[in-house]
């Protein structure tokens, strides 16, 4: 990875700024924002690998949730995963969201020695009383979103179910995966418990940040949020939230119309390599408004080898 290529990342999402900035509704600083996404490709240079309309599909659908991808707040990452980004957020991405919504998420991991009782239903409660000093087996993980004005929701996972999730994650066949790590394998599975809730709580950006995080890692589909708050999932026709379209958008639309022609002359500035990276992530329209350009840029490149 080089300063170029992330020069090149930053100034591509310059004509994002403004469809960014308003998606935010001022709960994260749009320049602040963008900076967790260039963060997140210096600390893992597979991102710039990715096919580029996948990466600012993922940047798109954190700026929905109004998460930061830096990978040091935990609220949500980038991960690349077969040529394309993915946005997966975390357990404290889900806590963030459900306190814009007014709850508040407790969970934890429940150990063999651990008093543990709970109901559901019309009257349901939980209570744990950890046991000092435990070092026994994880058996469940439970979540609770807490309101006010609401009974309180509960989500409860056997440890049958938690290992269930992991062996569908895409992720967990990574050696490096924090499935994989006795130290974060407890926060996999709470996370998996808080993202459970989302199911029975009211409907609101929680469930689509939740069903976007649940087509990845336990179907291993890839899937993005764009600008209007609707749901696409890889293999599915339709997007899962109320839709505008059902076509998924090209990179010229989610950058809002940006200048095709001058954004095609400046990736072929960057070499083949850059340009070819650039046409990976356009879509056939897009691609076939391109081709009678396709002697110019060829020069382009020959001329940034030379």
């Amino acid at each position: 990875m080089t300063g170029t290529e992330l020069a090149t990342l930053e100034a591509q999402f310059k004509p994002m700024t403004p469809a960014i900035e308003e998606v935010l509704s001022g709960r994260v600083e749009v320049a602040r924002f963008i900076r967790t996404v260039l963060v997140s490709c210096e600390r893992n240079p597979k991102l710039l690998e990715c096919v580029r309309q996948s990466l600012f599909n993922s940047a798109m659908s954190a700026a929905v949730l109004g998460l930061e991808v830096d990978g040091v707040s935990g609220q949500a990452f980038l991960v690349p995963f077969k040529n394309r980004a993915q946005l997966v957020v975390g357990y404290r991405g889900y806590n963030t969201l459900a306190g814009r919504s007014g709850y508040t998420i407790t969970g934890s991991t429940v150990k063999e020695g651990d008093g543990f009782s709970f109901k559901l239903g019309t009257a349901p409660f939980l209570d744990h009383t950890p046991k000092p000093g435990n070092d026994g087996r994880i058996t469940s993980a439970w979540a609770v979103a807490a309101s006010n004005a609401l009974p309180p929701i509960i989500s409860v996972l056997s440890i049958q179910d938690i290992l269930d999730i992991k062996a569908r994650s895409p992720g967990a066949k990574r050696g490096d995966s924090p499935w994989n790590n006795p130290a974060d394998f407890p926060a996999m599975a709470e996370k998996s418990a808080k993202r459970r809730l989302a199911r029975s709580m009211p409907l609101n950006i929680m469930q689509t940040a939740a069903a976007l995080d649940e087509a990845f890692e336990e179907r291993g589909r890839h899937a993005f949020i764009d600008r209007d708050r609707n749901l696409h999932i890889e293999g599915e026709a339709e997007p899962l939230v109320e839709a505008q379209s059902s076509t998924t958008p090209s990179v010229a639309e989610i950058l809002g119309g940006p200048d095709l022609q001058a954004r095609a002359r400046d990736a072929a500035k960057l070499g083949e390599t850059e340009f070819q990276k650039f046409w990976n992530g356009l879509g056939p329209g897009e691609r076939s408004a391109l081709r009678s350009m396709g002697e110019e840029l060829r020069r382009i490149m020959q001329e940034a080898t030379q």
